[in-house]
C-alpha cells in the first residue's frame, strides 16, 4: 500500500465496524459523510430540468427509462471517490460508473497523460507506427502471469467488443462455433453477444441464439448446491449449511457435472465446442461468487471436449478483488484467452481481449481483423496511467483493506436486519442481496428496493442495481475508497434499514401498482 493511503487510514486510527457501525442506530441523526479537501468549480452549464427535457424526448429510450431515481441529482463534477451536483453537494460513490472508475475521478496522472497525448498526436491508424500502443502492450503483457501465455493483445473500445472478439477467436482456432456460458451472467449486449447475456432484462425475443448455450449458474446463495464454507477468501458465507470441507466444495463438483452433462448433449461424439466463457465473479448478478475450485474443474472438462477457455475479467480485473490483480488468477486457472473493459481506463473507452501466440495465429489466418478506433494514442495513454497510478497509489491492497471492512460491516447489517438475506464479495467487487424475509427467502420486489436506493441517495450514497431479480446493491467503488467512507456507508445503511424495518419510508409512492 502506497505511504499516502497509509497515512489517510492511520491518521483517523482503525475503529472497528463492531463499535463504529451501530453508532447510527438512532433513526434522528443522519450520518455525517468525512471530510475531503476538495472543492468543485462552479456549475454555470445547462439546468438540470433542460437536461431531464431533452434526456426524456432524444436520449436513448432505455437510458431514460433506467434513470435509477426519482429526484435525480445533476452529475457536473467528481474527485476521488465522490461525486458532485449542480449544487455542490458531495456524494460518496460506491458504482464507479458501473465498476469503470478504479483510480478514481478526475485523478491527476490519469488526466495529464491524457492531455499530454492530446497535445501530441491525437489519432492515427495503428496501420501506422505510434510508440503509445507498442509501450501499453507491453505494459499490459507485464500485468500477466508468466506461465499464463497471455502475450497477445488486441485493443478495443468496450467489453462487449472484447466479448465478441474472443467469441470470435474461440471459433478461428478451434474450427467449431458452439460457445457455452452461464446462465444468469452478463457478457455485453452487442448483436453477437446478446446471447451470450442471460439475463432477462436485457434479451431480445428476436435475437440470434445459434450456437450460443448456457449451463447452470453455480450460485452459492441460490443455487441447488452451496453454503457456508464455498465462497473462497470472503468474510461474507451464505447463511445456507453444507457438508463441505476447508479445501474441497461439494458444491462446484455438482455445478461441473451440470456443465459435463450439458456439453455431452450439445456435443456428439465429444466434438463441436468452441469455447466456454464465464465472469471472474458476477458483475450483473451482483458480485455472485462461484464456488471455490469450479472453474478448475469446468476448464478441464473444457479441454476435453476441445475446446478453449475464456475469463471475462470486465468488472473483476485490475487489483479489484483485492488479494490478485486477475479473477483467473483468484480462482487458480490459466484461461486461453481474456477480455477486460471498464476498470481499464479509468473511465476512458478502452478495451481488451489478451490470448496466446497460437489462438493469435489461427485467428490471424481466418481473416484479417481491424480496429479504428482499438489502441490509439489517446486511449493507450490512459491505458497505460491507469495501470500505473493502481500500482503507484497502491490500490489493490487498499482494495483488499477496505473492502474487507465494508464486508464485515454488511455481515453486521445482514445479522441484524431480516430483509437483508445475503452479502457477498472479495475486494471492492461487493453486494448486499434483499428478500422479504429470511424465512421465505422470496426477493424483495423492485419498488421496495427502489424506496431505500432512494433514501441512501438523499443521505449521500449512490448504489448501483442488480441480481436476477433487481433485488439487489451492487458495490464497486472507485478503488481509492477508504475505511472512513466504508463505517459512513454502513452508518447510513443502518439507519436506512431501520427506517425501513420501522415502516418510515414511504414505499408505496414508488409501487407501480398501488393498491386502490
Amino acid at each position: 500500500m502506497s505511504s499516502k493511503i497509509i497515512q489517510r487510514f492511520m491518521s483517523h486510527g482503525a475503529k472497528t465496524l463492531g463499535t463504529a457501525a451501530p453508532a447510527s442506530a438512532s433513526t434522528d441523526i443522519d450520518p455525517v459523510m468525512p471530510h475531503f479537501d476538495y472543492t468543485p468549480p462552479k456549475y454555470e452549464g445547462m439546468s438540470k430540468e433542460e437536461c431531464k427535457r431533452i434526456r426524456a424526448a432524444h436520449v436513448a429510450p432505455a437510458v431514460h427509462r433506467q434513470t435509477f431515481h426519482k429526484e435525480q441529482p445533476l452529475f457536473v463534477a467528481g474527485k476521488g471517490q465522490y461525486m458532485y451536483d449542480e449544487n455542490g453537494k458531495r456524494y460518496l460513490d460506491l458504482m464507479g460508473g458501473i465498476c469503470t472508475v478504479s483510480a478514481g475521478h478526475a485523478h491527476d496522472g490519469v488526466n495529464a497523460a491524457i492531455s499530454d497525448q492530446m497535445s501530441r498526436v491525437s489519432h492515427t491508424s495503428n496501420i501506422f507506427l505510434h510508440n503509445k500502443i507498442h509501450e501499453y502492450s507491453k505494459a499490459m503483457v507485464d500485468k500477466m502471469p508468466k506461465d499464463s501465455n497471455l502475450s497477445v493483445v488486441y485493443f478495443c473500445n468496450s467489453g462487449s467488443e472484447a466479448n465478441d472478439l474472443a467469441m470470435l477467436m474461440a471459433r478461428a482456432y478451434t474450427g467449431y462455433l458452439n460457445i457455452v456460458g452461464l446462465r444468469k451472467a452478463y457478457h455485453g449486449a452487442s448483436a453477437t453477444n446478446i446471447a451470450l447475456t442471460a439475463m432477462p432484462l436485457y434479451r431480445h425475443a428476436s435475437m440470434p441464439i445459434t450456437n450460443v448455450s448456457q449451463t447452470m449458474s453455480p450460485d452459492p446463495y441460490r443455487g441447488l448446491w452451496g453454503g457456508s464454507h464455498c465462497r473462497d477468501g470472503s468474510p461474507c458465507q451464505t447463511l445456507r449449511s453444507c457438508d463441505c470441507g476447508p479445501e474441497e466444495c461439494n458444491g462446484a463438483e455438482m455445478y461441473a457435472q451440470q456443465y459435463r452433462d450439458h456439453l455431452l448433449t450439445l456435443c456428439p461424439g465429444g466434438k463441436g465446442l468452441a469455447g466456454f466463457i464465464g465472469e471472474g465473479m458476477g458483475g450483473m448478478t451482483a458480485a455472485m461468487m462461484q464456488p471455490k475450485g469450479f472453474y478448475k474443474k469446468a476448464y478441464e472438462i473444457t479441454k476435453s471436449f476441445g475446446g478453449v477457455n475464456i475469463m471475462d475479467e470486465v468488472q473483476t480485473g485490475f487489483g479489484r478483488l483485492g488479494t490478485h490483480y486477475w479473477g483467473f488468477e483468484y480462482h487458480g486457472v490459466r484461461p486461453d484467452i481474456i477480455t477486460a473493459a471498464k476498470s481499464i481506463g479509468n473511465g476512458f473507452p478502452l478495451a481488451m481481449a489478451v490470448t496466446t501466440p497460437e489462438i493469435a495465429e489461427a485467428f490471424a489466418n481466418s481473416s484479417l481483423h481491424f480496429n479504428t478506433f482499438g489502441g490509439n494514442a489517446i486511449a493507450s495513454a490512459a491505458g497505460q496511467a491507469t495501470l500505473k497510478a493502481i500500482d503507484d497509489d497502491g490500490l489493490m491492497e487498499n482494495s483488499r483493506v477496505v473492502g474487507n471492512r465494508f464486508l464485515e460491516g454488511f455481515n453486521y447489517l445482514r445479522e441484524k436486519y431480516d430483509h437483508v438475506g445475503d452479502c457477498r464479495g472479495k475486494g471492492l467487487m461487493m453486494a448486499m442481496e434483499f428478500v422479504e424475509s429470511k424465512s421465505t427467502h422470496n426477493p424483495l420486489p423492485t419498488y421496495k428496493m427502489n424506496a431505500i436506493l432512494e433514501r441512501t441517495k438523499d443521505l449521500g450514497i449512490l448504489l448501483g442495481k442488480g441480481g436476477l431479480y433487481v433485488n439487489c446493491f451492487r458495490i464497486q467503488p472507485p478503488m481509492c475508497v477508504t475505511l472512513e467512507d466504508a463505517d459512513f456507508t454502513i452508518q447510513v445503511m443502518d439507519k436506512v434499514f431501520a427506517e425501513y424495518q420501522e415502516g418510515k419510508l414511504d414505499v408505496e409512492a414508488f409501487n407501480p401498482n398501488p393498491a386502490k
